[in-house]
């Protein structure tokens, strides 16, 4: 079974790389940039949820009361940033220097989530998580992930994900925090039983 962050580090990758790509069109590429913003967003949206479901939870409870416990909040609290850029950046005209100002906004804010989530929050996980929870959490992430990868590439799920998702933008951080906070009480019951 895949590493959780050997996941979470590959989709980071991916999500550079189309970033990079969409930086690197033209004005008159509007059907390139359109179809990189509709990757972007697919690819931002499936990594968000399954770490604000089942990765941060659980960082976050093994985090608490220790000096980590601070990068699951910066951690969702970006997300709650690029949660607002990336529709700004689906809204704008391709064509517009606005286009290009919010394609390079949510570049360094994607950048800079995943080198912190990289450089300090993964680092911590491998301390605070031994091989058997990395590898049970992996598992589920992965299953999550098929999952999503579904709905998002079935045209008759594809409605119920983006609604999905908007709900899910709407939610304030302090909302998220406290499913994340549940979600990590149910998986801490689970390993009692």
């Amino acid at each position: 079974m895949p590493s959780p962050i050997a996941m979470l580090k590959a989709d980071h990758a991916t999500v550079r790389r189309l970033l990079r790509e969409l930086s690197e069109t033209g004005d008159r590429a509007v059907k390139e940039r359109e179809r990189l913003v509709r990757e972007i967003e697919r690819e931002l949206k499936m990594h968000a949820q399954i770490e604000e479901e089942l990765f941060y939870p659980t960082f976050k409870k093994v985090a608490e009361d220790t000096q980590s416990e601070h990068l699951f909040y910066e951690a969702t609290e970006e997300h709650h940033v690029v949660d607002m850029v990336l529709p700004a950046l689906k809204a704008a005209n391709p064509k517009s220097p606005e286009f290009e100002a919010k394609a390079k906004v949510l570049k360094d804010l994607v950048e800079h989530h995943a080198r912190e989530e990289e450089n300090q929050m993964f680092a911590s996980a491998r301390q605070l998580m031994n091989d058997q929870q990395l590898e049970a959490l992996g598992e589920l992430m992965q299953q999550r992930k098929e999952t999503l990868r579904t709905m998002w590439d079935n045209p008759v799920l594809r409605p119920v994900k983006k609604v999905q998702g908007v709900v899910h933008k709407m939610l304030p951080t302090k909302v998220k925090n406290v499913k994340a906070n549940a979600i990590a009480r149910m998986a801490e019951g689970r390993e009692t039983h």
